[in-house]
């Protein structure tokens, strides 16, 4: 049975979510690199390469932050720079 782009997206958006809380709640790391996004997407059901266009969509939404690019990258973005006090304000990071 294949399963539909839309549950694909749900399922992505719910890993991603998950992932991008452990990092802020577990590691305390405020971060996440395009390679991670890529493995959450792939783990995720999402074809190569469709993870990252489909995180950027989900900004403002799942995660707020900014991006940032390696210099010597042939992506627009690297690793996405996390604002913890949008996360804190929605209850989903501690605020000390």
């Amino acid at each position: 049975m294949s399963t539909t782009p839309d549950v694909l997206a749900q399922r992505f958006r719910r890993n991603v979510r998950a992932e991008i809380l452990r990092l802020l709640n577990h590691q305390h790391i405020a971060q996440i690199s395009r390679d991670e996004v890529e493995r959450v997407g792939k783990d995720s059901g999402l074809p190569s390469g469709e993870a990252a266009h489909e995180f950027l969509g989900l900004k403002g939404v799942v995660w707020e932050g900014t991006t940032s690019r390696a210099r010597d990258s042939e992506h627009l973005w690297d690793m996405v720079h996390f604002d913890v006090p949008w996360f804190q304000r929605r209850g989903d990071a501690p605020t000390s």
